[in-house]
């Protein structure tokens, strides 16, 4: 009885990759003219990623910052897109090497700006000075070598401890400035 199963099985597997191979070939699909993408006019779209990982370079191909974030919920019109990462890991880099790891409940980064924004329960430490950076929220320009920390700031040296609520710091967490 097993036997005449598995032969029927193995009988019924044959034919239909007979059937798929005795197909004729078919030529490529061409888009339609509303599929076509076209330069400055993006799909309008809502959007969800898992577990996305985003870079980016400078002209030199050096890495200016990289996300990992549990999600990208995002969205699109006819000129822009744009989303948030959410529950995220980043890397400031300067000159292509590591420079400050933070993490936080959200992110968001605009490349032709060269800024990264991240929010909600920010945590940094540099791997330069080995600082230790706490925030609500901050805002990395890359062109400046700045972060600018908001709301509930706590920057720590060693035993040195700086609470402010905005406070300007570079980029590897040794020098930090009010006022601006």
């Amino acid at each position: 009885m097993e036997f005449s199963a598995w032969r029927l099985g193995g009988g019924c597997w044959l034919l239909a990759l007979w059937l798929c191979a005795c197909q004729p070939t078919q030529p490529p699909r061409q888009p339609r003219p509303d599929e076509q993408a076209t330069s400055g006019n993006l799909p309008e779209a809502r959007y969800r990623v898992v577990q996305p990982l985003l870079a980016q370079q400078d002209e030199q191909g050096n890495t200016l910052w990289k996300l990992q974030a549990k999600a990208l919920q995002g969205q699109s019109d006819n000129q822009q897109a744009e989303g948030t990462l959410t529950e995220v890991q980043g890397w400031l880099y300067q000159k292509g090497k590591p420079v400050l790891k933070f993490t936080a409940r959200y992110a968001r980064a605009h490349s032709e700006r060269r800024e990264v924004e991240a929010w909600g329960n920010v945590r940094a430490i540099s791997n330069v000075s080995r600082a230790r950076l706490q925030a609500d929220r901050i805002l990395w320009q890359a062109r400046a070598d700045k972060i600018i920390a908001t709301g509930n700031v706590i920057i720590q040296w060693g035993e040195f401890v700086l609470r402010d609520e905005r406070l300007t710091l570079d980029t590897a967490l040794q020098r930090a400035w009010g006022g601006e």
